[in-house]
């Protein structure tokens, strides 16, 4: 991939919101991104692309999986110039800490008022209410919709886990919580939440070298939320051009196999799809699943013969490790989750290059 492109990280301890960001790129017509893993960044940042992308998953697997070679090349690629946005578990990795893997890419001076004193005995809550974090934890305070914004601007946008930052020395300030809405599901008391969010930065950005990063507590990629969408999409430094929606779930695939897999996942997760498990130190449910299966198969079209194939193994394997070791098991290295994170990272990035291909064609030199 050419330089100027975006790299999405899309690998171990990834949740399934990166496809919310693919789908806003796709939307407005930026296919010049790559959706990767851990070696796929490190290969792919020797391109000096313009931006990478972390959204959110498990922070402790996804630096776990950068910490080796991946946090030393997003380092310099952001020292020389390079631009990087953390979104609720991306935003978290940057942060100060001395606990590994996290300690790997401390580059923003900016703490984060969600964090209290936890005893050893302290029983391990629900990771949908806090993560543990060395002697102490990160609290959620809130789920759901969140008010933001600054003198100029302001709008809803989602928060599934993010940070809410201190007041930062050295950082800037974007926007800020303002309000709660009707919408936001309280996970304390509501006088904590305001006491721990009200006017606390959402957003800032960190100077680092001749690069940036923005770091975003709230999923402002979200679909559904257009004007966050179009505040992130300046923030993050991206332009294009609005595209309508020519994909189909309804395509007729010559792969057979792809669509057999596809169907028998599915049946699978829709049978667990109330449930929840814990795979890592976050919380997956039937529903996120079914949102990378969306994915899949809304972009089935693009795919080779061999790519197809390589896909549907991987939803066997999920599909296979869903229904042998269940939802109370499914946490065993080769989850269900995680299979079917990669299989949805290969199809989503296969149709962006055939996207890419797409547009060379028919806009020769």
């Amino acid at each position: 991939m050419s330089g100027g492109a975006t790299l999405v990280y899309a690998g171990e301890g990834a949740s399934h919101s990166w496809i919310w960001l693919a789908d806003l790129l796709e939307a407005n017509g930026v296919f010049r991104a790559g959706f990767v893993d851990a070696a796929g960044l490190v290969r792919g940042l020797e391109d000096a692309p313009s931006l990478v992308a972390v959204s959110g998953g498990d922070g402790f697997e996804i630096a776990s999986a950068l910490a080796e070679r991946g946090f030393a090349s997003l380092r310099e690629f952001v020292h020389g110039g390079g631009r990087y946005i953390g979104i609720c578990a991306g935003a978290y990795l940057p942060l100060p800490s001395r606990i590994e893997p996290m300690s790997g890419f401390n580059i923003s001076e900016t703490r984060i008022m969600n964090i209290r004193s936890e005893s050893a005995e302290t029983a391990a809550p629900s990771p949908r209410l806090s993560v543990r974090y060395g002697s102490c934890s990160v609290f959620h305070p809130i789920r759901g919709e969140v008010e933001i914004g600054n003198g100029a601007e302001r709008f809803v946008a989602p928060i599934y886990g993010g940070p809410v930052f201190s007041e930062p020395q050295i950082d800037h300030p974007v926007l800020r919580y303002l309000s709660f809405t009707h919408r936001t599901s309280f996970q304390t008391e509501r006088h904590v939440a305001e006491q721990v969010m009200i006017n606390q930065p959402a957003v800032v950005t960190c100077d680092y070298g001749d690069g940036r990063l923005v770091l975003a507590g709230p999923h402002m990629e979200h679909p559904g939320y257009p004007l966050a969408n179009e505040c992130f999409l300046r923030l993050a430094g991206l332009s294009g051009r609005p595209q309508p929606c020519c994909r189909s779930t309804d395509v007729t695939s010559e792969f057979k196999s792809l669509d057999r897999s596809m169907a028998d996942l599915k049946v699978a997760v829709s049978g667990m799809e109330r449930e929840s498990f814990i795979v890592g130190a976050k919380q997956w449910d039937g529903s996120r699943m079914l949102e990378l299966a969306g994915a899949i198969e809304s972009r089935k079209e693009s795919l080779d013969s061999d790519s197809a194939q390589a896909v549907s193994v991987l939803l066997d394997r999920s599909r296979e490790d869903l229904m042998s070791t269940g939802p109370e098991k499914v946490d065993d290295s080769d989850s269900a989750p995680a299979l079917l994170v990669e299989a949805a990272r290969l199809c989503v990035d296969h149709h962006f290059r055939a996207k890419r291909d797409e547009f060379i064609l028919g806009h020769p030199h």
